[in-house]
């Protein structure tokens, strides 16, 4: 077993989590809403939380407002807090920098983070350059580095965030690979955390597919970078590369499930609700704009 923070102060929490499991949907729900129209969400989620009243989005909202709560409440590890809320304060930086819609903005004062050292550097360089793409890849590159500075709270957590960073740079190197300056795009976007080697995704970035599924044979990448690799090649879509990433981090969180101490199964349950929210909308607007059953049956992952 991978060791963990084994902080007995979660003994009672853990408890309640291990109920708020048993209500996480399963693959059954998911597969009849995608072969569903809008108008039998609520019957089939009758007998989940998802019941209230109102516009179905708004409720999705309510739901992740209260689970957030939740995990502010019980977390009491200010490291794992960070983890969780720091990718939200970037992103509100990035809004707030680009001018963008104020709408999208998260719950999360950015004034500390405005004033980080780091972070001024960043903001004076970009008002010198003008590159709206370095900026974004700069305040990235920061917020790995803070969570991987964070995640030596434990071992679950350091080794989840390297898996995390392979992952990361996995799908760079394919996105890299659609523009023709790809290596100066992979070179600005590598997140130096990963425990594979720049050398390997820059010597692969310009030959062919099979190449890198050679290379990758041997790891647990393997299964990402061929299925992966090979829908993109034929289907030209990220979809299943983007499933696969996703379940195999799915799959690492799963592991807090036997974890009876600890902050690790209040954020693996977290993580997961994020995870079923987000399927919930992807699979609500993609039924608004008509998009095909089968593209939405290829980006659910199948991790319950």
């Amino acid at each position: 077993m991978i060791k963990g923070t084994e902080d007995t102060r979660y003994a009672f929490v853990n408890g309640i989590i291990r109920a708020k499991e048993a209500k996480l949907l399963r693959k059954n729900h998911f597969d009849r809403l995608i072969e569903a129209g809008i108008d039998n969400f609520r019957p089939i989620l009758s007998d989940t939380a998802y019941t209230g009243t109102g516009e179905f989005l708004g409720v999705l909202i309510d739901i992740e407002k209260q689970e957030r709560e939740f995990f502010t409440k019980y977390c009491l590890h200010n490291e794992v807090k960070e983890i969780v809320f720091l990718p939200e304060a970037i992103h509100n930086l990035k809004v707030k920098l680009k001018n963008g819609d104020t709408r999208l903005l998260y719950d999360v004062d950015i004034s500390g983070l405005e004033s980080s050292t780091e972070i001024i550097e960043i903001i004076s360089a970009y008002l010198k350059h003008k590159n709206i793409f370095i900026l974004s890849t700069e305040l990235d590159k920061f917020l790995c580095k803070k969570i991987k500075e964070l995640s030596n709270i434990s071992q679950f957590f350091s080794k989840y965030f390297k898996i995390y960073f392979d992952l990361e740079n996995i799908r760079s190197f394919f996105r890299a690979r659609q523009f023709e300056n790809s290596v100066e795009i992979f070179r600005q976007v590598y997140i130096a955390y990963s425990s594979i080697p720049e050398k390997i995704f820059l010597e692969n970035l310009n030959k062919d597919i099979s190449t890198m599924i050679r290379v990758f044979s041997n790891t647990i990448y393997s299964n990402i970078v061929e299925q992966g690799g090979n829908y993109l090649e034929t289907q030209g879509s990220f979809l299943k590369l983007e499933r696969l990433c996703d379940e195999m981090k799915l799959q690492f969180l799963k592991l807090t499930r036997y974890y009876t101490f600890g902050v690790e199964p209040l954020f693996g349950y977290y993580q997961f609700k994020l995870n079923e929210l987000k399927r919930l909308r992807q699979i609500y607007m993609g039924k608004q704009y008509n998009i095909p059953v089968a593209q939405l049956k290829e980006s659910i992952p199948d991790v319950w």
